[in-house]
This record gives structure tokens, C-alpha cells and sequence, in this order.
């Protein structure tokens, strides 16, 4: 029908008439040339010569949706596995479509509903190899190839070690769902952070491992469970006390006897963060140390010196080259665990007498395991008892909080513990009464956390804020960004500055309203990142109109 002598003035009626329903008259009629894309071009172009380029789109972003809509419909995979089987110079004439992206869509939406097609496989691994890792790492298909999925595993953990700890945990989520899109997947990921973890400096990248069984245990907690002892193969004395988590007061008995006896087991197996770590159904060895609770009452003495030695033993134990273990710093530890857990436990201290420990915690906590016990003490007193309505002073930081704040400088990886503290207490604030305490103690909190900002714990901060904007008074916000941009200079990270931005913008009448502010708010703006968006650009012009008056 295209080559009849009428047909412009046929194209001519479609496209002068029929503006809303374009994109189906399209689709019909590239039904009538499927497989022959040249004459499809011919009527593209016939429709650019006819259609309105202020009214309608161009007719080749039509004709290739309604090419995708055809090819989705009646991709027929069987018969193209069967084509490639006996022929892989039919693959040949489909390459140069995998370098657009458009193209590169059609395959990965084929490839998800026909996850088996040895065809499309094959153009994922082709994509994979021209590095369009970050298209890919999601689909089912990626998990399926193992040079795919190696390839795109690898990349993100590339880009893993040259995060932070916020973009650490910002990019956690990308890293589930690649790894636990089959059993196999998660196996292969697991076993590659246990190799990994071994290497010098490499044990934090445990913690992707916990993330990765938090991502498969809510449907398979059987693979976790078996896959954790499988991989970190524990003898069979230690692996059935650990099985339990938490473990049993006998379970504790238990694994300090073989933890007592030569040769020396390693720590490894008791490094697990949910045995150390607490998880919203799981208790610490800490806690039943440290925390008083219902459970731990009546717990004897020499139970808790148990969790203790453990606890010790975790953290000061290494493991040699040669398989023998040093537990020279072993009993330093656990005789500073006593100490602190003696301390922590003297009668009044939770009162009046809080001053009269202070010297001795900040002996303490100069020993990390110290310093995290000391913690979730600090977040006991705080939630569980009247620490704040009976010592809280609406003029004075409170002690705890100071404690919190010196364990942050000096430890680096607890700093995402303190933040919880703080945003527990944040967020739990309005349960005093009067409200002149409640204003008191968030403008306490947000010091604190603008402290973290300034000793490098950042993102995770400037997002939180950012993203409870809404929740918080603007008077905060203005006391979080004065400390802020007094305490950090140029030059600053994008996505530092656009944060920052944006609370400069929420509360930016109550900055305005204090005269010593807008020097400083001006010259946040003078320090703006070259690289940063012209959309930024236009919000701090606007911003200058109002701080530069």
C-alpha cells in the first residue's frame, strides 16, 4: 500500500486527523512490514515530512516503540534458540543493536521474561563484556552465567571499596539483589567475601556477608543457617553452640571450655555480628553482660565473666599465619571488661554518682569492646530509666551524651553506632513533658550529631536530616547548619553541598533572621563545587536574593 499513487495525501489525512492515536496507527501499520525496517524508515520519513514538530513527536521514536511492542509480542525462543544452536553467525547481524541503549531494553525485558534463552544469554554476555555492568546487575539472567554474573559481582564490589560508610550502606541494597537471585548466586557471593575477608585488613567485609543472609533468611533461613556453618566450617564442638542465636546460658558454658582449652579455636567463629551484635530479635553477649534486663537478674556472676571472656576473646584474639592463635591481649581485655561491667553496676551510678565513673570510662573505652558494651549501657540508661527527667538540664549537655561523643573520635567504626543512639533519642523525644525539655534535647541531639558531621561520619547524618526535614523544627535545622558550615570548609564533595542545600533552603528564614548567619551562608554559597548542576546553581541564585539583602 505504500507505493499507491495516494498514499501522501493518505499519510497526509492520518496525521492531520488523528494526533492523539499516531502512536497506534504506527503500531498497525508496522505490523504489515515486520522484518522489513527499511520500509518502515521510508514511512518514518514520510511522517516527519507531514507531522508537526511542535504538536507530535518525531515519527522514529514511534516507529521503534511500536518495533519493541512487536518484538516483545512475538519473540518466538524457541525457534531463535534453535536458529543460534546450529548457526552462531545468525548472532552476527544482532550486534551492533546491543550498542544502543533503546535495544539493549528490548533484550534485557526479553531476557527477564525467557531467563533460559541460550540467545538472548549469549547478548547479555555481550553487553557484560562491553561493560554496561550497571544495566545488567539486576536481571535474573546475570545470576544465571557465571562469567555475567563473576563480572558484575566484581564491579560492585570495585565499587564498594571506594565508598564511604554512607555509600557503603547505600549501595548494600544493589548488592542483595544481585547476589540473591538464586541459590547458587548468594553461594557464590558468600564463598568470594569469605576468601576475601581473609586477606590482610579484610575482615569488615563480613558485615556484607550479615547484609546478604538479612536479604535471603525472611524466605530461607535453612540456606543461611547451613551455608554460615558450612562456609565458616567450625568444629563441631563450637558449631553446636553457635547454631542458636542467641545462645543458651549452657550454650555459653559450653563454648568457654573449648575457648579455655589447647589448642586455641579460632575467634573467627565468634565474631559473628549477630552473636556480638544486637538485631531486632537477637541479643548481644554484651547485653546479658551490661544491660540489666528480666533475663539477666538472676544471672550468676561467673555466667557474665563467661560472656565476658568470650567477648574478649572475639576482639583481642588473632589467628597466625600457621594456624596457631596469640591470646596475649586476651586477658587485658577481659580484665577491663570486668572493670567496666564493676562500674557500670555501682549502686547510684545511673543518678548523682554519674560523675564519679566519668574518669574511669574514658580509661575504659580506649578498648573498642569496652567502648560498644559502654554504648548500649549509655542507650539502657537513656530509654529504660529517668536519667533524663531527674539530671537533664536544659543548659548543659548531658554526661552520657559526652560519653557517646568521645567514643566517636576515638573509634571510627562506631561512630554508625553513636548516630543510632542519637537518632533513638531524637525520635523518642517527644515523650517528655514540658515541652521547654523536649526543645532542650533535640537542640542537644542535633550539636551531637553536627559533631559527627565534622570528625568525617557525613552522609549518613546530612541524609538523615535531609530526609526528616519535615519532622523538625526549622529552629534545629538552623542550629545543625550554623555548626555545620562553621566546623567544614571547602572544598566540598557534590553530594555533600546539595545536601546541605536543601537545608539551607527549609530553613532559610529562620538563618536569614540572624544577622552573624548570613556572612558565613554567603560564603557556603561563593564555595560551590564547579562540577555541580545548573539547576543548583539556580537555587542558590534565588537563595543570594534572600541572604544578600
Amino acid at each position: 500500500a505504500i507505493f499507491e499513487p495516494d498514499i501522501l495525501d493518505i499519510v497526509s489525512t492520518l496525521v492531520s486527523e488523528s494526533v492523539e492515536n499516531i502512536g497506534q496507527i504506527f503500531g498497525s501499520l508496522c505490523h504489515s512490514y515486520t522484518g522489513e525496517p527499511s520500509k518502515i524508515q521510508l514511512l518514518s520519513d514520510l511522517y516527519d515530512e507531514f507531522a508537526s514538530s511542535d504538536t507530535q513527536p518525531k515519527a522514529d521514536s514511534i516507529c521503534k516503540d511500536a518495533l519493541m511492542n512487536i518484538l516483545l509480542d512475538k519473540y518466538d525462543t524457541v525457534k531463535i534458540d534453535e536458529v543460534v544452536k546450529y548457526n552462531i553467525q545468525a548472532l552476527n547481524s544482532v550486534m551492533p543493536l546491543i550498542q544502543s541503549p533503546y535495544w539493549r531494553k528490548a533484550v534485557y525485558a526479553l531476557s527477564e521474561k525467557y531467563p533460559e534463552s541460550q540467545f538472548l544469554n549469549l547478548l547479555i554476555r555481550k553487553i557484560a563484556d562491553a561493560n554496561h555492568i550497571n544495566e545488567i546487575k539486576h536481571l535474573k539472567s546475570a545470576s544465571t552465567n557465571i562469567d555475567v554474573y563473576s563480572k558484575v559481582l566484581l564491579d560492585q564490589f570495585d565499587n564498594l571499596i571506594a565508598e564511604d560508610e554512607a555509600g557503603v550502606s547505600q549501595s548494600i541494597p544493589d548488592l542483595i539483589k544481585t547476589a540473591v537471585q538464586h541459590p547458587h548466586s548468594y553461594l557464590f557471593a558468600q564463598a568470594l567475601i569469605k576468601r576475601l575477608s581473609q586477606e590482610q585488613n579484610g575482615y569488615p567485609l563480613r558485615k556484607l556477608a550479615k547484609e546478604l543472609e538479612k536479604g535471603v533468611s525472611i524466605n530461607n533461613t535453612e540456606l543461611v543457617e547451613n551455608l554460615r556453618n558450612l562456609i565458616a566450617a567450625p568444629p563441631m564442638q563450637i558449631a553446636t553452640s553457635i547454631l542458636r542465636i542467641p545462645p543458651t546460658p549452657g550454650d555459653i558454658v559450653a563454648l568457654h571450655k573449648q575457648y579455655s582449652l589447647a589448642p586455641l579455636p579460632s575467634p573467627i567463629y565468634l565474631r559473628d555480628p549477630q552473636l556480638l551484635c544486637k538485631n531486632k530479635n537477637h541479643d548481644w553477649l554484651l547485653n546479658n553482660a551490661f544491660v540489666p534486663s528480666e533475663k539477666t537478674l538472676n544471672l550468676k556472676q561467673d555466667i557474665k565473666d563467661k560472656y565476658l571472656y568470650l567477648a574478649a576473646y572475639a576482639a583481642s584474639a588473632e589467628e597466625r599465619e600457621d594456624g596457631t592463635i596469640d591470646n596475649s591481649r586476651v586477658n587485658t581485655t577481659f580484665e577491663t571488661l570486668k572493670k567496666l561491667q564493676t562500674t557500670l553496676g555501682k549502686k547510684g551510678v545511673i543518678g548523682l554518682e554519674f560523675n564519679a565513673i566519668v574518669k574511669d570510662l574514658l580509661v575504659y573505652i580506649d578498648t573498642p569492646i569496652a567502648s560498644m558494651a559502654t554504648i548500649f549501657w549509655i542507650k539502657y540508661i537513656l530509654r529504660e530509666t529517668s536519667y533524663y527527667e531527674k539530671h537533664f538540664k536544659t543548659n548543659e549537655v548531658p554526661l552520657p551524651h559526652y560519653i557517646l561523643e568521645e567514643i566517636a573520635f576515638r573509634h571510627q567504626y562506631q561512630r554508625f553506632h553513636v548516630f543510632n543512639a542519637y537518632k533513638a533519642e531524637l525520635e523518642s523525644s517527644n515523650r517528655f513533658t514540658p515541652e521547654v525539655m523536649q526543645t532542650a534535647l533535640r537542640k542537644q541531639l542535633m550539636e551531637r550529631m553536627a559533631y559527627l558531621v565534622q570528625i568525617g561520619f557525613v552522609m549518613q547524618v546530612m541524609s538523615y536530616i535531609e530526609k526528616n526535614l519535615s519532622k523538625l523544627d526549622e529552629k534545629l535545622v538552623t542550629i545543625f547548619v550554623k555548626k555545620v558550615a562553621s566546623a567544614c570548609g571547602p572544598p566540598y564533595s557534590e553530594e555533600f553541598y546539595i545536601s546541605m542545600l536543601k537545608l539551607i533552603e527549609y530553613a532559610k528564614i529562620q538563618l536569614d533572621s540572624q544577622i552573624d548567619t548570613r556572612p558565613m551562608i554567603v560564603q557556603f554559597f561563593a564555595d560551590c563545587p564547579s562540577t555541580i548542576d545548573n539547576k543548583y546553581r539556580e537555587l542558590i541564585n534565588n537563595l543570594l536574593v534572600i541572604f544578600g539583602n
